[in-house]
């Protein structure tokens, strides 16, 4: 019989492996620690040893590269299990019914995620970016007795879910281990270069990728993820009040056209587009709009006057938002922009939000400083488009969904004549 030694590295298996009978299972720290090599050593061979159902997941999945299933063929190749391992387009199988999956937890939700009900071991890569509503659609749906789930995370920021309630709170069914490249007796030649080569641009951010220390949260956040998870976690099963619609109107280039609708506190529907002339954004937006009654904020700025022109010539009942006006409120916000945001994030305990990677990556992103004001005491100002573009981390580099939906559920001053809005009730049991 051909004997096979598959090795890990020795912290994680005295930690997470021998002696260790708590379900959730977390390896925390920075880039080169091993963590995913290791994880995917011992789901081979547990899945070896016996039938496993194992899920493999992370919060966006947009095409199978983006899973872990790249790490696990690698390691059946290096040794040598293809004997055992059959690696197909979508999952992996083993001889004895072992099976690996793969999932974006973001295409889920509490009623299609269920067949992973039965899952036995479930591996969380890149648990940092977690939503705060995936999680809890996760954690209860891996139910099965007996099951393991493994946590893979580099820290981030301390408002961060997964720290939280893994870090923060002590969860009494975890056991967390921090690793570092230190630990990892296979760190190369190469990453040696490419940690020495980041201490030598930034060296608090070179901790933040190498030591896993969590980024500093001296910068000023509008709105804090714990506030945000809020809003998408709230359900209104039947809104009611009024019926209005926020547009951010983009130029023809990589920014979004984004039009939200909302029925109360609950938004209801969802237009995005990019690349698109004014006369096909007009007859969009009127589709989006139904009929000439239902009220439209709108950005004012540039392509959104003329949509904004077109549209009231029409009928239509147009808000034109000015995001560098004057606000309401003087005493507090330099600009209307501002005090869009602000409006929005002290009201999240009550609206009900979509479950949205991008739109939550905007809002939590999106900061704000205390500047002298229009009165000369200060106030507060939201940062521009261009400062967020350069520290932002996500797929689009621009706030449009987030600059659209402060729109939606913006109040503005209706006393020089503005658009009202449409009042509606859902009836009945």
């Amino acid at each position: 019989m051909k004997t096979i030694n598959i090795e890990i590295v020795d912290k994680v298996k005295n930690a997470l492996i021998t002696n260790c009978n708590k379900r959730h299972r977390l390896i925390v720290g920075g880039r080169g620690k091993g963590a995913s090599w290791s994880i995917a050593r011992i789901l081979l061979t547990e899945g070896m040893s016996k039938p496993l159902f194992i899920v493999c997941v992370r919060e966006v999945q947009k095409t199978i590269k983006d899973s872990v299933r790249k790490i696990l063929k690698d390691t059946i190749g290096y040794f040598g299990l293809e004997f055992f391992y059959d690696v197909q387009a979508n999952c992996i199988k083993g001889i004895n019914g072992t099976e690996f999956v793969f999932y974006g937890l973001h295409e889920y939700n509490a009623d299609n995620i269920k067949s992973l009900e039965g899952a036995d071991r479930c591996w969380v890569a890149e648990s940092q970016s977690l939503a705060r509503v995936s999680i809890n659609i996760l954690r209860p749906t891996i139910r099965k007795d007996g099951s393991i789930i493994w946590w893979d995370f580099n820290p981030r920021y301390e408002t961060d879910p997964v720290w939280i309630d893994y870090i923060v709170n002590k969860d009494p069914h975890a056991e967390v281990l921090r690793l570092n490249w230190r630990d990892n007796p296979w760190f190369t030649k190469a990453l040696q270069m490419e940690k020495e080569s980041d201490y030598s641009r930034n060296e608090e951010e070179a901790d933040h990728i190498w030591e896993g220390t969590l980024r500093c949260m001296g910068d000023k956040f509008v709105c804090p993820s714990a506030l945000v998870d809020t809003a998408i976690n709230n359900i209104i099963e039947k809104p009611s009040g009024l019926l209005s619609v926020g547009a951010d109107i983009a130029h023809q280039g990589g920014d979004r056209i984004v039009f939200y609708k909302r029925f109360g506190d609950k938004i209801i529907d969802k237009y995005v587009s990019r690349y698109q002339s004014v006369p096909v954004t007009i007859n969009h937006l009127k589709a989006f709009l139904i009929d000439t009654s239902i009220s439209l904020n709108i950005d004012n700025g540039h392509v959104g006057a003329a949509v904004a022109d077109f549209l009231e010539d029409d009928g239509y009942m147009v808000n034109r938002i000015n995001f560098g006006g004057k606000p309401k409120d003087l005493d507090h916000y330099e600009d209307i922009v501002t005090e869009m945001y602000f409006n929005l994030r002290d009201n999240f305990e009550h609206y009900d939000i979509p479950n949205d990677r991008d739109l939550r990556q905007q809002l939590i992103q999106r900061k704000y400083e205390f500047i002298n004001g229009r009165r000369g005491y200060e106030v507060m100002k939201i940062e521009s488009k261009k400062d967020f573009k350069e520290h932002a981390v996500m797929n689009f580099n621009s706030p449009d969904e987030a600059d659209a939906l402060a729109l939606t559920f913006y109040n503005p001053d209706l006393s020089s004549g503005m658009a009202g809005t449409v009042e509606y009730n859902i009836l009945g049991g």
